[in-house]
């Protein structure tokens, strides 16, 4: 690992569901060279860069997760070594790699996987996604002309439900002009090129609802951490709040009921409370939360999951009218 002393403490963001449950990003990073897809940030990465090494991350913090992205092979152990660093202080740790990709970091030490299916997909490769481990999580790169086509969606599930994946959670990222002349160069003809700069930006509860047909989840369990890193309890039913918010927002629901479930999501994270044990007590009236959080944390401290967020994530997954025949759509038209 190299660097300097700024690079030991990670940008911080705020941890969504649609942004895989992210808090800590480093603030340079050895890039692979194939395309990748920045979860952190939504869109794509810096693909075919220098070299610029893996900080050591000294200073990040412990609580939330920690994101690691893909590295080119020269990075791995490296890359490795810091995801361990940070686990066994009881840190979640994100790491990211490529279908088939080896890693050193055992699944058993809580570490959360996330595979790019980027480049498989933009070149056609879908028995690679066989090769994925039972039980895996990985993001769909939604780009238009490229990787929208429900057909494809549905041999890509297919195959990926035959690996043993759990979770495949679809990311329509934002794309700059350098990134849609790139793809359309490589990879596109003339139709792809026009759906590249000109196609509707494809949406994301359309994919999660052909996955689901696959018994695919559509988000990624939010990466808890671990005593002595953090309030475990806390951070489930923080999480299971911002996943009401986010899917109350996609689906189209009062904009201001959607911001107050994400306000107690991340008041609780920050909260020294034990919600389980005020829950049992009978004193959730007494905190800044609205009625439906604290019927949502009831539930978890009660049951461990809530029934109003699962009803919520049926309605997402539910099928649409004409869901077999829409390709794509503006996500911001149809989810907000």
């Amino acid at each position: 690992m190299s660097g300097d002393a700024g690079d030991a403490k990670p940008a911080a963001q705020l941890a969504e569901p649609g942004r895989f449950w992210i808090r800590y990003v480093p603030r340079r990073w050895d890039a692979p060279e194939r395309p990748w897809v920045n979860l952190a940030a939504g869109s794509l990465g810096d693909w075919g860069r220098r070299s610029v090494g893996i900080p050591d991350l000294s200073g990040a913090p412990d609580e939330d997760v920690l994101y690691l992205p893909p590295v080119p092979p020269r990075s791995a152990a490296a890359r490795d070594e810091l995801a361990r660093s940070r686990l066994v202080r009881g840190a979640p740790v994100l790491v990211q790699l490529s279908p088939g990709e080896e890693t050193a970091v055992s699944p058993s030490s809580g570490v959360a996987f996330v595979f790019d299916l980027l480049e498989t997909l933009l070149e056609r490769d879908l028995e690679a996604l066989r090769r994925l481990p039972s039980g895996a999580t990985a993001v769909w790169p939604l780009l238009p002309g490229l990787t929208d086509d429900p057909a494809l969606w549905d041999q890509g599930c297919r195959e990926l439900a035959a690996a043993g994946a759990r979770c495949v959670q679809a990311l329509a990222p934002s794309l700059t002009p350098t990134d849609r002349r790139r793809l359309a160069e490589r990879w596109g003809d003339e139709e792809a090129f026009d759906a590249l700069f000109h196609g509707p930006v494809p949406a994301e509860r359309d994919f999660a609802r052909a996955a689901h047909r696959y018994g695919l989840e559509p988000f990624l369990s939010r990466p808890l951490p671990r005593p002595p890193a953090g309030h475990t309890a806390n951070r489930e039913i923080g999480g299971a709040l911002a996943l009401a918010g986010e899917l109350w927002l996609r689906l189209g629901r009062p904009v201001e009921q959607g911001q107050a479930l994400y306000r107690a999501a991340r008041w609780i994270d920050r909260s020294p409370y034990d919600l389980e044990a005020l829950a049992r007590e009978g004193n959730l009236a007494v905190l800044p939360l609205d009625a439906l959080s604290r019927e949502i944390v009831a539930e978890c401290a009660a049951a461990g999951e809530s029934g109003t967020l699962a009803k919520l994530l049926a309605e997402y997954v539910a099928p649409g009218e004409n869901d077999e025949s829409r390709r794509t759509a503006d996500v911001q038209t149809i989810e907000t």
